[in-house]
């Protein structure tokens, strides 16, 4: 088992200690039936001397990642949050673009992704004027498909109030409970492999978040793998955004690059507080209108207020310029810079999906349709916007242009070397994008 442990780790961050080896071995015998090897033995020869397939990452998921959980799991953590993280936030954010954005890193079935989204209904009574979205990832589809149902049993509702059922799920005719839509809405639901995947990314909705809950999770990876998912944490949050863990996973010095709160009833909280590194001569940045070339599409709607007599000078590529801004959630800059770089090049295709993917990320999703399909018009082959045109499309409850905008991404990314990073993906490579497009599809 020692070499097979040595592969899962690798390959999934699952750290199975040499205690815990048959127990490994038991569950592995159970996904090797499904695989279709004969036998144990067979199964492990060929994980240690082959690449794991993404269906075979999949099927293992399924049998040695926990699907235990259920609402309101460690409730003083969801009491701080609607007492004082999320009042606190709103009343920074009010005014001020009113985005929140939120991550249930390990979501298994969804239970989590689903309270952290009634808690924000329950502390901002004008959540209709807000740009509020809950991204909640797993490793294991199957658990991602039951999450996306939100049905759930009695079971699932062991920590929960009572008010907490009756005011946000409805009665199923199989005596059990569906969430109610207005809860649904703000969550997407996605396919992410915390060892392995790139993050943060604008592509995967990473970047800039507000608050963090991964907890149960890093307890399961090998202390290296740890120092790499709690550094990409980091930076996947946006300046004094927090990220929460269990207790047990509460290490001061795995943590070391942020400030630790403690605040009682064993909540703690990691905050990100950092000196910010200024990406250009300090000015203010006003909006000018930007000619995109004669396109068959209809003209991307752009803030115009007047041009700026003398725009600031910068130290870097205007693209770069917008993703760096993207990635601390200054969505307004980030479109400015954007708008530069499309005048910059107006018949480049990256520069219109970064714009069409800042546009996404504030929530005008009108506005980001419409340039994706510019660079699509560019260049028909552009997988990252075929994929995001999915995602977009499943927002929207189109079904069937998601479907098929996916199913065009999955054909061309069978045309590339796996190993290929995608352009505008931040070091994603065509073998990573296939499993989150085929659970999106199946899903």
């Amino acid at each position: 088992m020692a070499k097979a442990s040595a592969v899962i780790a690798e390959r999934m961050g699952l750290y199975f200690p040499e205690d815990r080896w048959p127990e490994l071995a038991e569950n592995i015998k159970k996904a090797s039936q499904e695989l279709g090897f004969k036998d144990l033995d067979t199964c492990v020869a060929h994980f240690v001397s082959h690449e794991l397939t993404l269906r075979q990452i999949e099927t293992l998921a399924n049998y040695l990642t926990v699907g235990e959980t259920y609402f309101f799991r460690e409730p003083e953590s969801f009491e701080l949050l609607e007492r004082e993280i999320l009042p606190a936030l709103v009343a920074k954010r009010r005014g001020l673009g009113q985005t929140l954005r939120l991550w249930s890193a390990g979501c298994c079935t969804g239970e989590e992704a689903y309270t952290l989204a009634i808690a924000c209904l329950r502390v901002i009574p004008d959540i209709e004027h807000w740009n509020l979205s809950i991204l909640a990832t797993d490793i294991n589809p199957r658990f991602l498909e039951k999450a996306m149902q939100g049905i759930y049993s009695e079971w699932s509702f062991r920590g929960a109030p009572d008010w907490f059922r009756e005011g946000f799920f409805a009665r199923t005719p199989e005596r059990k409970f569906a969430i109610a839509p207005q809860v649904k809405r703000f969550i997407d639901f996605e396919y992410l492999n915390l060892a392995t995947e790139v993050y943060p990314s604008l592509h995967n909705h990473t970047n800039a978040v507000d608050i963090i809950f991964c907890r149960n999770v890093i307890m399961y990876f090998t202390p290296e793998r740890q120092r790499a998912v709690v550094a990409a944490l980091h930076r996947c949050l946006a300046e004094g955004g927090i990220v929460l863990v269990n207790p047990a996973e509460a290490n001061a010095d795995l943590f070391s690059m942020f400030t630790v709160e403690n605040h009682g009833d064993g909540v703690i909280l990691f905050r990100k507080i950092s000196q910010p590194t200024p990406f250009e001569q300090s000015a203010p940045i006003d909006f000018f209108p930007v000619t995109p070339p004669t396109l068959v599409m209809p003209t991307v709607p752009m803030p115009k207020p007047a041009r700026p007599s003398n725009p600031p000078p910068a130290t870097k590529p205007p693209s770069q310029l917008a993703r760096d801004y993207a990635n601390q959630g200054q969505l307004d800059k980030a479109l400015h810079w954007c708008q530069r770089a499309i005048a910059a090049e107006p018949t480049n295709p990256s520069a219109y999906f970064l714009c069409a993917t800042i546009h996404h990320e504030s929530g005008r999703l009108q506005e980001a349709l419409a340039v994706f399909r510019q660079v699509l018009y560019l260049d028909q082959d552009y997988i990252l916007a075929h994929h995001a045109l999915g995602h977009l499309y499943r927002q929207l409850a189109k079904p069937r242009e998601s479907r098929r905008h996916l199913a065009i991404a999955l054909e061309l990314l069978k045309t590339r070397n796996q190993d290929e990073v995608l352009p505008e993906s931040e070091g994603m490579t065509c073998g990573q994008l296939i499993e989150p497009i085929r659970v999106m599809m199946q899903t």
